[in-house]
């Protein structure tokens, strides 16, 4: 869970100074950026993300995308 949490803190960050839904906007393209890399393989050491983080991520901004 922790890796999650690195993940949406991160975008969250890359996305910072926009409004709410083009944050969101923001996150799921970086979101989606970062499962092309992994998909591709440049997996180095510290760099190990699971598909199931890059799912729980993009679960949760769609609900956050529902929610308001």
């Amino acid at each position: 869970m922790s890796t999650v949490r690195k993940i949406i803190k991160v975008l969250a960050k890359k996305a910072s100074g926009l409004d709410r839904k083009a944050k969101l906007v923001e996150m799921k393209k970086g979101l989606m950026a970062l499962d092309l890399v992994r998909m591709q393989g440049w997996n180095l050491g510290l760099f190990r993300i699971s598909r199931e983080d890059i799912d729980a991520v993009g679960v949760l901004l769609d609900r956050a995308s529902v929610r308001r």
